[in-house]
């Protein structure tokens, strides 16, 4: 009885002086009493765990102990589990974070691994497997961190031809697990892409082009044989050439868009996701007001509460409201610094931030670096 009453560091020394390994500690952060049961039942015998029932618990304990490593819900009463992701202090991101969660999205997961999770497990799991897991992750590794240790796959490309930021922002942020989305403003951008050849599905906005725009189709299509094309605001789209064509009406929208490219791209589970008009309502309003948008406005916009609109938000993206609105920000940024060479401060103004130091605070939360740092290390010097 008395041993159950040492501070478990002294006990970590004490087991220290007698030749016996200290047992790591696992913090469960999740506000289901069952749950934390569970894990206390698989994990006991060989971890000391700790509890926290919500992410301000979460990080409070973080601050005050040394954690070997977290297991956290994503989804919680109080707060969420991306709260704890985003705000760890410096130090603390040195702690493995496995997000263990009831949503299974790839957009979740995705989320959760950029913002710091080292593995992401889905509820109900097998013990074994997150005991494994654990174990594998609490082993020192002598090869790159488990969330650069991702499989090589090669993904199918999607080109945008004049359509602009906003939309890019929200198709690169809602595609990035099927393809990857590259942006040119004009046909002869296009043309002279280095990468452009490989292209699965094309699309051009030629309500944006002009006239000079649709005069270069045929070449356009021409150029790229075998992808599939959407244009908007195009008749005689399909006469340049054999591959699929869709036609969409102008002005562009994000919903019509995520149909027309999942179409083409013919990949399996794409096609069949569907956002409720709500939902849909606020991805087609961000994808041209994301640089002065807020939850509450969005609320106004589509006539529902803010809390109501960022949980079925949530339910049908696997994405947080507001991360969502950040990651458009941010993908924007990063088109601005690399291809249009706008200094940071510029940056920052066009996406509706406060100032150069906003802007580098989040491109470390959501891109790893800061503005600078990335435009060097994409950029080649001469």
């Amino acid at each position: 009885m008395y041993v159950r009453q040492i501070h478990p560091c002294c006990f970590a020394r004490i087991q220290a002086l007698m030749g016996q390994p200290a047992r790591a500690t696992i913090l469960v952060v999740d506000d289901d009493p069952g749950l934390r049961e569970a894990i206390h039942l698989i994990l006991d015998d060989g971890y000391e765990v700790i509890d926290a029932v919500d992410g301000e618990q979460a990080l409070a304990t973080l601050a005050s102990r040394k954690i070997d490593l977290v297991l956290l819900d994503l989804v919680m009463a109080h707060g969420d589990g991306f709260e704890v992701l985003e705000h760890r202090r410096e130090e603390d991101k040195a702690v493995p974070i496995i997000v263990l969660s009831a949503l299974n999205t790839a957009w979740t997961a995705a989320a959760a691994m950029r913002l710091g999770a080292v593995d992401y497990v889905t509820k109900p799991f097998d013990e074994d497997s997150l005991r494994e897991l654990i174990r594998e992750t609490l082993t020192p590794l002598t090869g790159p961190p488990a969330q650069m240790r991702l499989p090589s796959i090669r993904m199918p490309s999607v080109l945008l031809v004049g359509l602009d930021l906003g939309m890019y922002a929200s198709l690169t942020v809602l595609l990035r697990q099927q393809c990857r989305v590259v942006r040119e403003e004009t046909m002869i951008d296009a043309l002279s892409s280095p990468g452009s050849p490989s292209a699965s599905v094309l699309v051009a906005d030629l309500a944006t082009l002009g006239l000079q725009g649709t005069a270069m189709l045929p070449r356009l299509r021409a150029h790229f044989p075998h992808a599939g094309f959407v244009a908007i605001n195009a008749s005689g789209a399909h006469s340049a050439s054999s591959a699929p064509c869709t036609v969409l009406e102008a002005p562009a929208r994000v919903t019509t868009l995520l149909a027309a490219i999942r179409g083409h791209l013919a990949t399996s589970g794409l096609a069949s996701r569907q956002y409720s008009p709500r939902v849909g309502s606020v991805l087609d309003h961000l994808g041209v007001h994301y640089a002065d948008a807020s939850v509450r406005r969005l609320g106004r916009a589509v006539g529902a509460s803010p809390d109501h609109l960022s949980l079925r938000f949530r339910e049908e993206t696997g994405l947080p409201l507001k991360v969502y609105m950040t990651e458009l920000r941010i993908e924007v940024a990063k088109w601005l610094l690399l291809v249009a060479g706008e200094t940071i401060e510029t940056v920052a103004a066009r996406i509706g931030l406060h100032d150069a130091s906003h802007l580098s605070k989040l491109f470390v939360q959501y891109a790893g670096t800061r503005p600078g740092a990335y435009r060097r290390s994409i950029v080649p010097t001469s």
